[in-house]
């Protein structure tokens, strides 16, 4: 083994401990640079033997993994968060990239898992590997994780840093992922999370205004916040720096979408397709925006289209689903709905709509099962929970 691991730290001590126990037949040494824990993370990393060291936190995400990278003594570095993980089965494939050193860098994709089935482009999970665990899917974000240990290599970025742009030579894509549970909602709820970024969100555009990616990276903040109009303005500023890049068109369509400028948000939804023909998420929200227009028939078509792209858009089937449902043609919708849920048996904002259709053709047995079913999996629901009601209401009235 010649990898140093290199990660930072502040309070997490829920992670810590097993992270450096799946690393320990990866890694010749573990570093730790805290910024300031207040909980166990320091102890529980010291017991389980890692290099440990405290800085002061200075908003400035590139500066602190730095640091990391300055202790590393091994000739390959791997970074990595504590509550990120590698698949114990994945160990060796990683060992075996280190060997080939005319690869000077390697990139990994992140699993991303999250209970939001609405998240962009965002994979049902599969059952491949036990990280899954109780999550319905992930979102995929890809950077560079592996990279020889070169003084030039480096982080670059206050928030949401790279090494990329200062490496010098072949990087290779590897199709390993990294599992990340920090974007769940409880994790992210119990860190603080979207409040810290927004925050760094803000500094990194006070710092680098002219920067695309610095205002692109706030109006995602403020997509997550679901402050809409926030995100378009942040999103708009990202656009003028880089009219052609299709993450920037996708989600500010998105967000002028949902903050009602139905007509602006088909321009731009239309300028990502020139970019990117095949952009799933630019024609599920054509078709959304037609939706929020009524224009139901219109927003089918366009729903047909996706399905033809992408065979299973469980979202394209839900929206199609709720079309039919406006229009009156129940039996189609049920069927839409059926279809969403066989491409992702965890969809239960499927299973509502279908307990709805059928609660709506009479069908109040067949509604009540599948609605029961839905209140299983998520208790807090009220919409469930009012057309249960109703069903409960008419079969009394018909006994009495």
């Amino acid at each position: 083994m010649s990898i140093s691991v290199c990660m930072i730290t502040k309070n997490e001590e829920r992670f810590i401990g097993d992270c450096i126990d799946s690393l320990k037949n990866l890694a010749k040494e573990i570093i730790i640079v805290d910024t300031g824990s207040t909980d166990r993370t320091l102890e529980i990393a010291q017991q389980k033997g890692a290099r440990v060291s405290s800085t002061k936190w200075e908003n400035d995400f590139a500066k602190t993994r730095n640091l990391s990278l300055d202790k590393a003594t091994q000739k390959w570095i791997l970074i990595i968060d504590p509550d990120e993980r590698i698949a114990e089965s994945d160990i060796e494939t990683i060992l075996a990239l280190t060997q080939d050193s005319s690869n000077m860098a390697y990139s990994f994709n992140t699993r991303n898992y999250s209970e939001n089935p609405m998240a962009s482009g965002f994979v049902p999970c599969q059952g491949v590997y036990s990280e899954e665990g109780g999550y319905p899917g992930y979102f995929e974000s890809r950077k560079v994780r592996l990279f020889q240990n070169i003084p030039s290599i480096r982080f670059k970025g206050s928030v949401h840093e790279l090494v990329e742009s200062t490496i010098k030579g072949k990087i290779i894509e590897s199709d390993i992922p990294f599992h990340h549970f920090g974007s769940s909602k409880q994790v992210a709820e119990e860190k603080g999370k979207r409040q810290f970024y927004q925050k760094r969100a803000e500094q990194k555009v006070s710092e680098e205004p002219s920067n695309w990616k610095a205002h692109f990276e706030q109006g995602v903040e403020w997509l997550g916040a679901s402050e809409y109009k926030k995100a378009a303005g942040a999103l708009k500023k990202a656009r003028e720096f880089n009219p052609q890049e299709k993450l920037v068109l996708s989600n500010l369509g998105y967000a002028l979408m949902e903050s009602g400028q139905h007509d602006e948000a088909e321009e731009v939804l239309k300028a990502c397709l020139k970019v990117d023909p095949r952009s799933h998420d630019a024609v599920l929200n054509l078709g959304v925006n037609e939706m929020r227009r009524q224009q139901y028939d219109r927003a089918l078509n366009i729903f047909d289209k996706l399905v033809r792209m992408y065979p299973n858009s469980f979202l394209a089937f839900r929206n199609a689903g709720n079309c039919l449902a406006r229009l009156k043609k129940m039996k189609e919708a049920a069927a839409c709905f059926e279809k969403a849920l066989s491409i992702f048996p965890d969809y239960n904002d499927a299973r509502i709509d279908l307990g709805v259709v059928c609660f709506a053709a009479g069908r109040l047995d067949l509604a009540e099962k599948i609605l029961n079913d839905a209140l299983l999996k998520d208790p807090m629901s009220l919409r469930t929970q009012a057309i249960l009601d109703e069903i409960k209401k008419l079969k009394y009235s018909k006994k009495a």
